[in-house]
């Protein structure tokens, strides 16, 4: 599949590109592409669920919701993401392209320690890069062209600390420490057969620093029929401190290698907010409204033709759930069916063209009464990028799959559900 680089990404100058197993020609650019999936039962929903609360499964993405665990149990989440995306655009030659990868996304696990404290921590990612392409450079100086190839791979993961607190009645507060920490490397690789020559020129970059989210939501039954929930999430400016280290070989044998530790922060994280509602019938049917900014502009990150501004997404969400009253009228949900849609603005904005991300999801989940297991599946369709300017749209089917276990970790004196 061929790119022109110029034109899609202006990050080095040349003509066309040749491209294969490559998640997202986009992720060459900051540090990869920034995950704003949560990869659990909100995935059905378009991930909307700043205000969701649910006394089973874990919603981290508002370290508030952690409140509303059930008491006497422990919950571990794992969740993996099978993809499949399409290319499309000028650049193509009138082609287009594919490619599918599966991966493991998302391992928590978390409790509620006490009437007003619950805890959890887990494994998650936080941006990828995963690229391949060729084409000609040209020799400086001279009119000559070379072959050069281009790879680019890792990212940033975070190990993260959610601890949720019940101050008053109806309200929660949350906060999430994060350590992200990664690394990218980008290598070039030039071989002509005239000089008999193979260049392979290496940089790789180690990323690492904190970043923390603090969460709040208010969540109050209207009467025996409704209840209502607002959410919302903040999380600062932090920098991410730098590692980084060139590596220069020729036919093999290494001629050149620099490193630098403890460089200047080389990236940084921008002020990030969210606020969400729900609203919920007889504990059955709830709506659910989602809307997140992030503002990329101030941090002044940019390059040739592409430049780093505010990016947000708006999400509606529904859910059906299908509870039954078992011994002193508890609750026990049996199944659930959801559906979401979502659009919004990428912080990537090339040759003045900002980067727009639209779609559907899809979701159902069992849970078994039994054996204490539960399986949610979730199908995210939709399309990021445009075909004007030369660019590239990318058109996606994602389907993502959270094994839920919850057990006793206290005393077993009364059967939960």
């Amino acid at each position: 599949m061929k790119f022109s680089l110029l034109t899609i990404l202006s990050v080095v100058c040349f003509n066309c590109v040749y491209s294969q197993n490559t998640n997202s020609p986009y992720s060459i650019l900051g540090i990869g592409d920034i995950d704003n999936n949560f990869y659990n039962r909100t995935s059905g929903m378009a991930n909307t669920g700043l205000a969701y609360r649910n006394d089973r499964y874990l919603n981290m993405s508002n370290p508030a919701a952690l409140s509303a665990l059930e008491k006497h149990f422990f919950s571990f989440e794992l969740s993996a993401r099978g993809q499949f995306v399409s290319y499309f655009g000028t650049p193509l030659d009138g082609s287009s392209a594919s490619n599918k990868d599966f991966a493991v996304k998302r391992i928590s696990v978390a409790t509620k320690i006490t009437n007003w404290w619950s805890s959890g921590g887990g494994l998650a990612p936080f941006s990828s890069a995963n690229y391949q392409f060729t084409s000609v450079k040209n020799i400086q100086g001279t009119n000559t062209t070379v072959p050069v190839g281009y790879e680019g791979t890792g990212g940033v993961n975070q190990v993260y600390w959610s601890n949720s607190f019940e101050p008053i009645k109806h309200l929660s507060l949350g906060v999430t420490a994060a350590y992200l920490f990664g690394s990218l490397t980008q290598s070039e690789t030039i071989t002509t057969t005239d000089l008999a020559t193979s260049l392979i020129t290496t940089r790789q970059a180690f990323l690492k620093n904190f970043r923390f989210t603090y969460g709040a939501q208010y969540a109050v039954a209207l009467n025996k029929k409704w209840d209502v929930a607002l959410g919302g999430t903040f999380s600062p400016t932090s920098k991410l401190a730098q590692d980084a280290s060139v590596t220069v070989t020729d036919n093999g044998i290494q001629v050149a290698n620099t490193t630098n530790t403890n460089l200047p922060a080389s990236f940084t994280l921008p002020d990030a907010s969210g606020i969400g509602f729900s609203l919920t019938k007889d504990k059955k049917y709830t709506l659910l409204a989602d809307y997140r900014y992030q503002a990329w502009t101030p941090t002044n990150y940019s390059g040739l033709n592409y430049s780093l501004k505010n990016s947000s997404r708006t999400s509606l969400g529904f859910e059906i759930s299908n509870k039954k009253s078992y011994f002193n009228n508890l609750l026990f949900e049996k199944n659930f069916i959801q559906a979401g849609v979502y659009y919004g603005t990428s912080y990537l904005s090339i040759k003045g063209e900002q980067l727009t991300e639209r779609g559907f999801t899809l979701g159902y989940g069992l849970n078994s009464k039994r054996n204490l297991l539960g399986i949610c599946i979730g199908l995210d369709a939709g399309q990021r990028g445009t075909r004007s300017n030369g660019l590239i749209k990318e058109n996606y089917i994602n389907l993502n799959f959270t094994i839920s276990y919850r057990d006793f970790w206290r005393p077993r004196g009364v059967r939960y559900f």
